[in-house]
């Protein structure tokens, strides 16, 4: 819920706000990370289209962040959601 992920997102970013999706990389080799997604922020956003769309959406953000991508400056930006649509629309066709 927004609770918790507000809690994560002020215990490993310094932001004491709730977000969409935090992603934590792992050390080892054989598995690559965690991903927590908002209900809460997925559920409200799919009111304007479809609620597993916007999960995958979020998901797919996620594994992104995991494997080494980022979105600090806008042409990394540009860059991951050109990607992530590529993916979304992959599954969703």
């Amino acid at each position: 819920n927004n609770k918790k992920m507000k809690n994560l997102n002020l215990k490993f970013r310094k932001k004491n706000k709730p977000t969409d999706v935090l992603s934590f990389q792992s050390q080892n080799k054989f598995y690559i990370g965690d991903i927590a997604i908002s209900y809460e922020i997925v559920n409200k956003r799919s009111k304007l289209s479809n609620f597993f769309m916007e999960f995958d959406r979020m998901w797919i953000h996620g594994y992104f962040h995991l494997i080494g991508y980022d979105h600090k400056k806008l042409k990394d930006f540009n860059k991951m959601v050109k990607k992530e649509n590529l993916v979304l629309n992959y599954f969703h066709k």
